[in-house]
């Protein structure tokens, strides 16, 4: 999960985007991301990755919108999501 977390640093950094990691005794992670009007939040669990549109119409939910098994998946959604937004 760790290495996740650290690719996941790199393609938000790399935009210098502005971000914070919450990790819990679960071994949970959340990562808030604020691309320009935009917030997001990535949620890694059980070796799943979640993320989630936060807007004033859609509070934050512990479920996130989509979820994936794999990680290129993820990685496809976030990166598409930074290019959309950035």
């Amino acid at each position: 999960m760790k290495q996740h977390i650290e690719e996941i640093s790199d393609l938000i950094e790399n935009k210098n985007i502005r971000y914070e990691i919450h990790s819990f005794d679960s071994n949970a992670c959340i990562i808030d991301i604020w691309i320009n009007n935009g917030f997001y939040c990535i949620q890694l669990f059980d070796y799943k990755f979640g993320i989630s549109k936060v807007t004033e119409e859609i509070d934050f939910n512990t479920i996130p919108d989509k979820t994936f098994n794999e990680w290129e998946d993820f990685k496809v959604k976030l990166e598409k999501i930074i290019d959309e937004e950035y």
